[in-house]
């Protein structure tokens, strides 16, 4: 005989015990309290019917079914990592993954789960989850946590938030990032940065100054071009002149020029390597003073986060305006110093 003890009744949701009257439907085998059966007066579990399983079949199903030992969540028998906490799951373990015996024996219990993640795989990463299967409570420092920095990071928490990681708990503070290689003023005004954005656009303008100068002179050689120039502005036709008759490529101004040429490629180094560091530490202070203005007035605290931080189309296309406007400041800077 089937032992029902342990299993909820479908009409009250109470689960029964040995000593309960229990009656079954005689179409799927649901089982009732008996007084509910004859509350309810026929079986209610409709959607059993409808699917031509028994409540055995399926009671069987739900009880041989692997589930995370850390939040309870279904899992397939073949799963290694939960999909929903990332937590390494018992097939993980027997497939040998598991960092020594101790691990394994206490694997079950959710504290010793969360000690294989933390202690033994603290920076794998899962990508179903935002948050990359790391624990939303562990913390930066003593205010913002994983959780309030994938809130402002918003965008992208799973390139971010391992790097933070790293940065954290390795202190290191080199990592590639390639859209900061080419265009750093562009990145950090997209990342919300806009003083250093304006800071980066300057100095990029002002160290590109020498290749301006030389590139400009080099366009008005062209004689078609120079023609065309000054017949549209004939006020300038002497300047053109003038600058033709520099010779910037030698002397002086091209050991300047080869200098800037070492500082453009300094900084390139500096941007590729430093951005997403400086973009943490951006991220770290920025969201503990918006977390404490939202606690100290009662807002909501994710909410604030996600509207301060994230990332921003509008300073993106503003500065890509300002970047085409410095380059037509530079060279009529040449011209005025001319």
């Amino acid at each position: 005989m089937f032992d029902y003890t342990g299993s909820e009744c479908k009409s009250c949701g109470k689960k029964f015990t040995s000593d309960d009257d229990i009656v079954v439907c005689p179409d799927c085998g649901t089982p009732y309290h008996r007084e509910c059966w004859k509350k309810e007066g026929k079986c209610i579990n409709t959607e059993l019917h409808e699917s031509h399983k028994s409540w055995k079949e399926t009671h069987e199903e739900e009880k041989s079914g692997a589930v995370c030992k850390k939040c309870g969540n279904s899992l397939k028998e073949d799963q290694l990592f939960c999909d929903k906490c990332g937590a390494p799951t018992d097939f993980f373990f027997l497939q040998g993954g598991k960092p020594d015996e101790n691990v394994r024996e206490e694997a079950p219990g959710s504290e010793n789960i969360d000690r294989a993640m933390e202690d033994v795989y603290p920076f794998m990463i899962n990508f179903s989850d935002p948050l990359c299967g790391f624990n939303p409570d562990e913390k930066y420092d003593d205010t913002v946590t994983v959780r309030d920095m994938g809130d402002f990071v918003g965008s992208n928490t799973h390139y971010y938030l391992p790097k933070f990681r790293n940065m954290r708990h390795l202190n290191l503070k080199l990592s590639m990032n390639f859209p900061a290689m080419f265009f750093p003023e562009l990145y950090f005004a997209y990342r919300k940065m806009p003083l250093a954005a304006v800071l980066v656009l300057i100095l990029k303008t002002i160290i590109g100054f020498p290749a301006m100068a030389i590139s400009t002179q080099a366009m008005f050689e062209d004689e078609m071009y120079r023609t065309m120039f000054t017949q549209m502005y004939p006020y300038i036709s002497d300047i053109v002149e003038k600058l033709l008759s520099l010779d910037l490529t030698h002397g002086s101004f091209m050991t300047l020029y080869n200098f800037t040429n070492i500082l453009e490629f300094a900084g390139i180094f500096i941007f590729a390597g430093f951005s997403n560091y400086f973009y943490y530490r951006h991220s770290l202070n920025k969201a503990a003073q918006i977390k404490n203005r939202a606690l100290s007035s009662g807002g909501n605290v994710s909410f604030a986060l996600k509207q301060g931080g994230g990332v921003s189309a509008a300073l993106l296309i503003l500065f890509i305006a300002l970047d085409i406007v410095m380059q037509f400041l530079s060279m009529a800077a040449v011209f005025l110093i001319v």
